[in-house]
């Protein structure tokens, strides 16, 4: 168990430095294992995608320098008319002497006036030159970001609603998916349903051509044949989503949509250990279990369950 901790937790590593991170919203799973080598998966709800900040990419503004949009001023002092030219100020740039001023401040009290006047031409090109770099720089930085973010995923690019429903549609043709809308912002609806041999592992979601997988739910075989459910990347103090809010110092978390779901697990194995809440119910030779995740968590730790046949 501790070497699949690890093995997840390299995985993740670059998407803890980047901020990328794979999470549910608002679900409901159901989980039966069975007979020790079947399972039976049912998820139903809300897969979001989230980055650092305002949990989006940002395309920069393909629109060209416009002069009407700068503005020139001279301070001039009242004791001896001495002119200082101010560094022109540029559409959305911060004016202290304009929309961003101090309503505090008597005005009437400075030594000098602030003249509006008309920009010189060398004024023009040089905030130009400078608007035309850093409108460059911006794109620069969407580009690698983008395709940091697109290989991450395996396509989508947070923030980008055309990649997103492109991936939707790609995501829709795969084995188990039986609907993927992109709901908006960095949201999926999604209905996933699939039965299978358990073998050694299974999990989800998978992505596919995504360089980085971030599971929600893992069942893994032991090696005395015992079946064991995890769920470490979304619950849990030492969670990989937990370590991912934690503000760095001048850092932000991620903006996220509430995480709000239901896991109930259905088994006619012997369950040795379960930390839900109320344990196990019988109905026959089944044993139920359930779990709240997220904001209605009854507990820090993450779903785990250990299971004999």
């Amino acid at each position: 168990m501790k070497q699949m901790f690890k093995f997840v937790a390299a995985l993740s590593a670059p998407l803890l430095l980047s901020g990328c991170f794979l999470l549910p919203g608002k679900f409901n799973a159901n989980l039966k294992i069975l007979d020790g080598d079947r399972y039976e998966f049912g998820y139903t709800g809300q897969i979001q995608m989230s980055m650092p900040d305002d949990g989006k990419l940002k395309k920069p503004s393909n629109e060209p320098f416009d002069t009407a949009k700068l503005k020139c001023r001279d301070r001039v002092y009242k004791s001896n008319g001495e002119v200082n030219a101010q560094r022109p100020v540029y559409g959305d740039d911060y004016d202290q002497y304009g929309k961003d001023a101090d309503p505090s401040i008597d005005t009437s009290k400075r030594s000098y006036d602030i003249v509006d006047r008309d920009c010189a031409e060398e004024e023009i090109t040089k905030r130009k030159d400078e608007y035309d770099r850093q409108q460059a720089r911006k794109l620069k930085r969407y580009n690698e970001e983008s395709a940091m973010a697109g290989a991450f995923f395996g396509g989508p690019i947070p923030g980008d609603d055309e990649s997103m429903a492109a991936f939707a549609k790609k995501l829709s043709k795969y084995q188990g998916w039986k609907k993927v809308e992109h709901a908006g912002g960095n949201i999926f609806d999604v209905e996933y349903s699939e039965t299978g041999t358990i073998g050694n592992y299974f999990s989800f979601p998978v992505l596919p051509d995504a360089q980085m997988q971030y599971p929600f739910f893992q069942i893994i075989r032991r090696s005395d044949g015992a079946v064991e459910l995890i769920m470490p990347g979304i619950a849990g103090q030492g969670s990989l989503f937990n370590v991912m809010m934690m503000k760095e110092s001048g850092g932000k978390a991620p903006k996220i949509s509430e995480i709000d779901g239901v896991l109930t697990v259905e088994t006619n194995g012997t369950v040795v250990n379960n930390n839900s809440i109320d344990g196990f119910t019988e109905k026959g030779d089944r044993k139920m279990m359930s779990w709240n995740i997220g904001k209605n968590a009854e507990s820090e730790d993450g779903p785990r369950a250990l299971i004999r046949f």
